[in-house]
């Protein structure tokens, strides 16, 4: 398995706040260090991707939908009443998808280490957000006494960087010594906190990343209808209590500040933490309508499923947090698209003015504010003509460059801050580094030595702390309290229902017409239709002899005309039943072709991202193809050549999964043959490291049914081969079954 090897703790902070001063454009790359992943990619059909861009232009479609009645849903209130009416039922809505949220347990805080700066103190802490789950972060304290002897704090949370807490050091830095105590911590795989290190080597990540991290760690949690936002945001708001309980911390000035992933869990916190008394989020905020076309989905905590599909978009992070102090900061080159931050403001700044009339502001000249162009310069409120207050509680501060490009505008955000923080403070005149670029920002820290921002003894929490708790290893705990042992058995007509409602499957048996000349296609490659105007790569073998035929639906994972051992040996079986007297239809479900995108971990194959946004979308990509698996049978069934009565089908591995699902809900699928498919999806909760997993994971399935359910209402339609634990490698599509295997009955 290929691997990248992390830079030191130290010696990645310049090159990670070399992104803040800049103002670099984002480029082609498959991996942005400080970005939530990938940037944004032209969406150019080629030959080989044509069918996943076709799938993911579907998709957006559904979630545009649903956006657009979102916003017509939440242009409809005009009251504060009925402004906090939707902020009880979003945040409601919000806790059921991402996972309710743990217990508190104490904190077990403890200072290990301490290292003197220029004006400020840095502390070394370990604290437990849930028993033996150790999270590592850094206390910035201030120099003096503060007035009144209570500092305001701001909790940090770091981009989707390797070094973690390490690269937020010089904005940290800048914070202390505008006098914020500051708790800057590492999230869950990142800096000292990584879940899947390579035993060989502990400072190394096995998931490659950290987007590949949060991938990995997000399959199990999802099988029982919780998220890996869940872990996040919990570990935030444990740094709450944690800065609450501190005897120099006003718990009442207590505010949140992150940049790209940071900018996640910051507003995920800010929304759900009504302690967070004042939140900056950067360069994360921006509108699901540009960015699924544009950069697509990246990260498991960004991307809850369902959360398109329940009414729900980035402006419900800001205005839950309503009326609390609020800035948005973007820059106009971001990956995460600035027009879809200004949809997002605009929105958000009249739901806020319902509560704070200011953060309306007052018109200049024209009595309707209208949309000024884009600044090119660092600009506040850059979405409305009107004149806003400083002191509005919803602010919009905006600037040049690419993405994480903040040091443009660091003197407005520190500003935010201090009015809202410290109130008593020269809020216009906050202390920044002399100079402009890198090396002046990094003068704040740039005398301490190099373990200042290492808390651990290894480097790694996983090595310092034998037998803590992993997010895998609280799942498989939480999942064994939430799933029965033993499922009962479930009528067919209630697992339908089941899979329908968990997987979004929607064709129905019966229900796809086909035109009279598909109907009537003889052997060799078909254009076949799919839901959605698709269509999906096929080939047909049609008996010579006259007469009506038993039928063979085959699913494959690609082309069966390609040169890899896979598709030699899927076309030696289509040829094999069709040898033996079948009409054979062989295709290829969504995506069809399969593409690629980026992987973010090669354990997680190259459909994570897919996944990600149909579970936006309430779909899955099982779903999609039971739907392709009901139509194909349709068409069986419609043609005059086939005998609907001897309708069989066979796949292997992720397709066999997909054909277990398509014969509960298609009776008309007499015979299945599957081989090499995941037994159950409880052994995939016990499994450490999974495997290219995301192709079969359903959210929330293990609370309804599991595989074997399907089994048994399959019956003895069903014959399985060998079958799959969730500790095998699932990315590895098997050879199929042999190509002499007995005739279809």
């Amino acid at each position: 398995m290929s691997r990248a090897r992390f830079p030191s703790l130290f010696t990645v902070i310049p090159v990670l706040w070399a992104g803040l001063v800049s103002a670099p454009a984002p480029t082609q790359s498959p991996a942005t260090p400080q970005g939530a992943g990938a940037a944004p990619r032209p969406r150019v059909a080629n030959r080989a991707n044509a069918g996943r861009l076709q799938l993911e232009e579907y998709l957006d479609g559904i979630a545009a939908a649903d956006e657009a009645a979102r916003a017509t849903a939440v242009a409809a209130i005009h009251t504060r009443a009925r402004a906090e009416a939707r902020q009880m039922k979003v945040r409601a809505q919000i806790l059921s998808l991402i996972g309710a949220l743990p217990r508190r347990t104490p904190l077990n805080a403890r200072i290990v280490g301490e290292t003197k700066a220029v004006g400020f103190r840095i502390r070394k802490v370990v604290f437990e957000s849930q028993p033996s789950f150790f999270v590592t972060a850094l206390l910035y304290l201030p120099d003096g006494e503060p007035s009144g002897g209570k500092r305001a704090a701001i909790l940090m949370s770091p981009g989707h960087a390797p070094s973690g807490k390490a690269g937020d050091a010089p904005v940290a830095a800048i914070f202390a010594r505008n006098g914020f105590i500051v708790l800057s911590y590492d999230p869950i795989g990142q800096g000292e906190r990584l879940q899947y290190p390579d035993p060989t080597e502990p400072a190394v990540s096995l998931a490659v990343r950290p987007t590949g991290e949060h991938g990995e760690a997000s399959l199990q949690p999802m099988l029982i209808g919780d998220t890996f936002a869940r872990y996040e945001v919990w570990d935030a708001i444990r740094a709450v209590d944690f800065l609450a309980s501190l005897p120099d911390v006003d718990p009442h000035r207590i505010g949140a500040f992150g940049c790209s992933g940071g900018g996640t869990i910051t507003a995920l916190a800010g929304a759900l933490d009504t302690r967070i008394a004042a939140i900056g989020t950067a360069c994360y905020i921006t509108s699901f309508d540009a960015l699924l076309p544009a950069l697509g989905p990246q990260d498991a905590e960004q991307s809850t499923p369902r959360y398109i599909s329940s009414g729900l978009g980035f402006a419900d992070w800001i205005e839950l947090a309503a009326p609390r102090p609020y800035a948005v900061l973007s820059t106009y080159s971001d990956m995460f698209p600035f027009a879809g931050a200004r949809a997002t403001v605009i929105e958000a700044r009249r739901f806020y003015s319902l509560f704070d009339p200011a953060s309306a502001g007052m018109a200049t000249g024209s009595a309707v504010p209208s949309i000024p162009p884009t600044p090119a310069a660092p600009a506040l409120n850059a979405d409305t003509t009107n004149l806003i207050s400083p002191h509005a509680r919803l602010q919009w501060i905006t600037g040049p460059g690419g993405h994480g490009a903040l040091m443009p505008i660091m003197g407005n955000i520190i500003s935010f801050f201090l009015h809202n923080l410290q109130p008593a403070a020269d809020a216009d005149h906050p202390f920044l580094p002399a100079g402009n670029g890198p090396r002046a920002a990094m003068t704040l820290i740039a005398d301490l030595p190099k373990d200042a921002f290492q808390v651990t003894p290894t480097r790694q929490v996983a090595t310092s702390y034998p037998g803590c708790a992993t997010v895998y290893a609280l799942n498989r705990k939480r999942a064994a309290r939430l799933v029965p042992t033993h499922h009962p058995l479930i009528a067919l007509d209630q697992l339908g229902a089941m899979i329908r409602n968990l997987t979004g499957a929607e064709a129905g048996p019966g229900a796809s017409r086909f035109d009279a000349a598909l109907l009537a296609s003889k052997s060799g490659p078909v254009d076949f239709p799919a839901a959605g105007g698709l269509h999906l790569q096929a080939d047909l073998a049609v008996p010579s002899s006259p007469g009506r035929h038993p039928a063979v639906l085959l699913l494959v994972p690609n082309s069966i005309h390609g040169a890899d051992e896979i598709s030699r040996s899927n076309q030696a079986r289509f040829e094999s039943l069709a040898a033996q007297g079948n009409l054979v239809l062989a295709i290829t479900p969504r995506p069809s072709p399969p593409g690629t995108d980026d992987m973010k971990a090669p354990m997680l194959g190259p459909f994570y991202l897919l996944s990600l946004r149909a579970d936006l979308d309430g779909r899955t990509l099982v779903g999609l193809r039971v739907d392709d698996v009901v139509q194909a049978v349709d068409y069986l069934a419609g043609r005059a050549d086939v005998d609907s009565s001897r309708i069989s089908a066979q796949a292997s591995g992720h397709m066999g999964l997909v054909l277990l699902h398509a014969g509960v809900l298609d009776r008309r699928i007499r015979h299945i043959e599957v081989d090499h498919v995941l037994t159950s999806y409880r052994s995939l909760i016990d499994a450490p490291l999974p495997t290219g997993a995301p192709e079969d994971v359903i959210p929330g399935v293990l609370l309804h049914y599991d595989i074997p359910d399907l089994l048994r209402a399959l019956g003895s339609r069903l014959k399985v081969s060998d079958p799959l634990s969730g500790a095998d490698d699932l990315s590895q599509t098997s050879i199929p079954l042999d190509a002499r295997s007995s005739p279809t009955p």
